[in-house]
């Protein structure tokens, strides 16, 4: 399933609209990248959605690990550990 490693954020479901108003199930999928992340000296590759990138861009190693720790209830096994050690 397609989720963000560090949010945690997925799939979404509802319905697609058509101008007669008939509804059709459909899913918004998230914008995964592959992106690699430093984490207590370790090299990290993990799908982070762009929104997620886009505030990991201007932040230094002490930032990202702050920003971790903020979200550690979303984040993935990997990630946990990572931070952990």
């Amino acid at each position: 399933m397609q989720r963000c490693e560090i949010t945690g954020v997925g799939i979404i479901t509802g319905n697609q609209i058509s101008h007669s108003h008939r509804l059709t199930r459909r899913a918004w999928r998230p914008n995964l990248q592959l992106t690699t992340i430093n984490v207590n000296g370790t090299s990290l590759r993990v799908k982070v959605c762009s929104k997620t990138l886009k505030t990991l861009k201007g932040l230094n190693e002490a930032e990202t690990l702050k920003f971790l720790k903020a979200n550690a209830a979303t984040l993935s096994s990997k990630v946990a550990k990572a931070l952990c050690k």
